[in-house]
């Protein structure tokens, strides 16, 4: 089955860059998420990569192909089921035959203001201190950063909007576990 997507174009670059050296299209795999938000369990390859910049998106159309079996035990009458569906809407994720290591942070920790992105950062001496960042690709709960932090470096997220510039704090150990909706920590119950 075939997969269409638009990436954009900084995107298409990136990738480009990235795996130029690494097989090409060879070393991307596609994953894709299915409506209900399961993931579906088999992997396809990119296959086309048009060359046309859509000039209202800034995108370019690629295309993969997924293998879509016919459901062992899904059979109506002589119609034997598949999985996936022509027309049907998917989120579709590249991934690369290599990780790529990324810092990321809470995303509540990041502020914003006219001067760009920042965070306060705790130094060795327990002073806050402001810090300009680059954000990357970054979700709701979490911001990678790409630049103007280092790993290991202690980042205020609690009370951030209390802080200033060089006052004295008491750091510890942030809670970042996931709350369930009626307030009890996520995970078994």
């Amino acid at each position: 089955m075939y997969v269409t997507f638009p990436v954009p174009m900084r995107t298409a670059l990136e990738l480009r860059g990235r795996y130029a050296n690494k097989g090409g299209f060879e070393a991307v795999v596609i994953r894709l998420r299915l409506p209900n938000g399961r993931l579906y369990e088999q992997t396809g390859k990119l296959g086309f990569v048009d060359i046309d910049v859509s000039q209202d998106t800034d995108t370019l159309t690629l295309r993969g192909t997924i293998p879509n079996p016919v459901l062992p035990a899904e059979k109506v009458g002589d119609i034997r089921l598949r999985e996936l569906f022509n027309g049907e809407f998917v989120t579709v994720a590249l991934e690369g035959a290599e990780p790529v290591q990324v810092l990321t942070i809470p995303r509540e920790a990041v502020l914003s203001d006219q001067q760009g992105d920042f965070v306060y950062v705790v130094g060795a001496d327990n002073r806050v201190q402001r810090r300009a960042v680059q954000l990357g690709q970054s979700t709701p709960e979490s911001a990678v950063v790409t630049d103007g932090l280092r790993e290991g470096e202690k980042v205020v997220l609690e009370g951030v909007q209390r802080v200033q510039p060089n006052m004295e704090v008491s750091p510890g150990p942030a809670d970042t576990g996931v709350q369930a909706m009626d307030g009890a920590p996520a995970g078994r119950r």
